[in-house]
């Protein structure tokens, strides 16, 4: 029979019986020694499975020893509830060595185990398989030495990029999230660093979320996706707490304290350990528990949907053993375990319910369901911390569509563009530009012409720009308007005639006409609308004369772009549901291929969860596609072949149909801001990716 394993977000182990148990009372007394069978070994069991054999359950446990190493140990139900049953003292058996060492801290994941080892004061990644039924260790090289003592180590796979990534943590503030690679390359970097509470004492992982105790305060919760920001919310306030080991079971958060009380995410308690005294016989003696460390729990597997119960361990320092609880699940509980991505030593799934009835009484917690994209290129990064890259346009080459460049905003200095490989090639000092937009082979003093226009806030003006052939930008003098804080802006080509957009935080959009004096561009005011509060992207659907912008807080509107029609708008679709505020960049895919119907498609900015939408430009404005930009292991950065992170909290993005290169980039392309650059930490970037893949990962061909 296959084994299965379930594994613990946190240091100690699990363990599970066979049959339920008597529900037990609110106080419980049980102990077993130090599984390591070594006085002072520190060993610290992480996770288990079960193998039905007769009537027995075996339980494998992996653990840390400092006197030994890494260790994996059988034990057979019986032997662990007589050893529950009886005394502290009572044996169990030994453990087979896997790696030796000196090892404190423990962390797995299939197919990683991460330790810290005591002698290199590094993290030693250790791969796990199985081959014939037994397991084999491939020991990995030390991470880089770190900038602090780590006291912790958490790790998190990721089943939305098929990805593991690990969290070490100190008393010292800092934490670092790293990428391990995946199940078949380990390729560890560096992802981000996170400032994290001053002697914070344990962290458990749910999904994309990670908490972390800090005994000054309580329960603090990051965001743990690899584009998040280093945000943090206290969701569990506790003054002077003695919080020293979390878990979570079905995506609540259970807590314990260094005297051993398990407690909910509310604070009301749970069990509270106890354990027999070490200096007496009688097993009914029991003794305060003064250092507890760690939280441990799982459901047990083959108990009845009626009667499910669970087991809770921690460690007990001050004496050197495993204390274990036996739980009836009740009301005062949750009712499942969280559902994670598969996990294995010796197994090859999670336990699948025996019943419906079962599957009904267990549910499971399912994280949002967002298709990661990989990013395939990355640009070079800006030259200045803080919130400086903000919206992009892209140029294609004429006879050359892999000569075609991107150009996007630095809003504290000027204008960039890149080449596809995501290398600078110009950098204009224009000043504070913010938005900018291009229409290519526009009419203009008699020519054909590139032209691209941007926001300019030093002095609320537009500026003008022209590409030639080869790729080259020219600045033309500025153009002043009447604006207020200009903001955001996009182009529209009306036959020959070309306008411009351009809008104010306040929600007035003023409507400009481009035209030619003496070897420069002009503007002339049209007219003005407006919608209620702040906006800032926006794209002209030309084929219909209409432009969409986002009211950033409220939702995307419609107006009829000509400049001689009416300004009553509508708004088209509300920020609400998957389209979560702030709604910024908007752009326009023309032709898409959706189960052989041709669309065009709104592609917006869902800045407030890091995500993208795609909409019908024409009624009823369905949503077609959602997805976020992931980490690809084999992306490319600034012209480099290296992994690259994801993108979050995108600003401006644009997209376009045409071809940009060859093979994959003939279906054009879309390229965003990204908000956080990570793998590492670094200023802002934008990042791209062909338009096939979107098509591909959301099934529209």
């Amino acid at each position: 029979m296959k084994k299965t394993l379930l594994s613990s977000a946190v240091l100690l182990g699990l363990i599970a019986s066979h049959t339920p148990l008597t529900a037990m009372a609110n106080t419980i007394s049980v102990a077993v020694q130090t599984i390591a069978g070594h006085k002072g070994s520190q060993a610290q069991p992480l996770i288990f499975n079960q193998d039905k054999q007769s009537d027995n359950t075996l339980s494998h446990w992996l653990f840390a020893s400092e006197q030994q190493g890494l260790m994996l140990q059988t034990v057979s139900m019986t032997q662990t509830q007589q050893g529950m049953q009886t005394t502290a003292q009572a044996p169990l058996p030994a453990a087979s060595l896997l790696v030796q060492g000196d090892f404190e801290l423990l962390a797995f994941s299939d197919p990683y185990a991460l330790t810290l080892d005591r002698k290199a004061d590094r993290v030693r990644p250790i791969m796990l398989k199985e081959i014939n039924g037994k397991p084999t260790t491939n020991i990995l090289p030390l991470l880089p030495m770190g900038h602090f003592e780590i006291n912790w180590i958490c790790i998190q796979p990721r089943t939305q990029d098929g990805n593991v990534y690990a969290w070490f943590g100190g008393e010292s503030g800092k934490s670092e999230q790293w990428l391990l690679g995946n199940a078949a390359h380990f390729s560890p970097k560096l992802m981000r660093s996170q400032s994290i509470p001053v002697n914070s004492t344990d962290c458990a992982i749910d999904g994309d979320t990670l908490y972390v105790s800090e005994p000054e305060a309580g329960v603090w919760q990051f965001d743990a996706s690899p584009f998040a920001d280093t945000s943090a919310k206290l969701i569990f306030p506790a003054l002077d707490n003695q919080i020293t080991g979390l878990n979570l079971l079905n995506g609540q958060l259970l807590l314990s304290d260094k005297n051993g009380k398990v407690m909910d995410g509310k604070g009301t308690q749970i069990l509270s350990f106890s354990a027999p005294s070490t200096k007496t016989n009688d097993k009914n003696e029991v003794k305060a528990i003064t250092k507890a460390q760690r939280l441990s729990l799982a459901v047990n597997a083959n108990t009845s949907a009626q009667a499910k119960t669970a087991t809770f361990a921690i460690y007990d320092d001050k004496n050197d053993r495993y204390l274990f609880a036996e739980q009836t699940l009740s009301p005062a509980l949750p009712q499942a375990l969280t559902q994670v991505s598969p996990q294995k030593l010796l197994a090859t799934s999670l336990p699948s319910a025996n019943t419906a009835a079962d599957a009904q009484a267990w549910p499971t917690t399912i994280a949002e369901n967002i298709v990661e994209i990989p990013a395939w290129v990355e640009s070079a990064p800006s030259d200045r911390p803080s919130d400086t890259m903000d919206d992009p346009a892209i140029w294609v080459h004429p006879t050359e569509p892999e000569k075609s460049l991107i150009l996007g905003t630095n809003k504290r200095w000027g204008l960039l563009s890149f080449n596809m490989r995501g290398e600078q090639v110009q950098a204009l000092p224009s000043g504070r530009i913010n938005n900018v937009d291009l229409r290519q082979r526009v009419k203009l003093g008699g020519k054909s012409r590139d032209i691209a226009v941007a926001t300019l806030r030093d002095g609320d003006k537009l500026a003008f720009y022209e590409i030639d052939v080869a790729g080259k930008i020219t600045e033309y003098p500025n153009q002043a308007t009447n604006m207020t804080d200009i903001y955001g802006m996009c182009l529209y080509q009306d036959e020959q005639t070309l306008y411009v957009f351009a809008n104010e935080k306040s929600g007035r959009i003023a409507q400009y006409r481009v035209d030619w004096q003496q070897n420069g561009p002009s503007i002339t005011l049209v007219r003005d609308i407006h919608t209620p509060s702040q906006v800032e992207g926006c794209v002209v659907d030309e084929a219909q004369h209409a432009l969409f912008i986002g009211e950033e807080d409220k939702g995307i509107w419609r107006f009829n772009a000509k400049a001689d029609a009416s300004t009553e708008g509508k708004l088209i679709i509300k920020a609400e549901g998957d389209l979560v505020a702030d709604v910024e960049g908007i752009s326009l895919y023309q032709g898409a291929n959706i189960h052989g119907k041709k669309q065009d498609l709104l592609v917006v900015s869902s800045q407030g969860n890091n995500s993208y939408l795609l909409y019908q430009s024409t009624p009823p404005y369905a949503q077609v596609g959602r997805f976020r930009i992931g980490v690809n292991l084999n992306g490319m950065e600034n012209g480099h072949e290296t992994s690259i992170d994801g993108s979050a909290e995108t600003d401006g993005l644009a997209v376009t149909h045409l071809p940009v290169g060859h093979g994959v980039w003939q279906q054009g392309m879309l390229v965003v801001q990204d908000g956080h650059n990570h793998l590492p930490d670094a200023n802002q970037a934008f990042k791209w990716l062909p338009w096939s893949s979107i098509a591909k990962q959301l099934d529209m061909q």
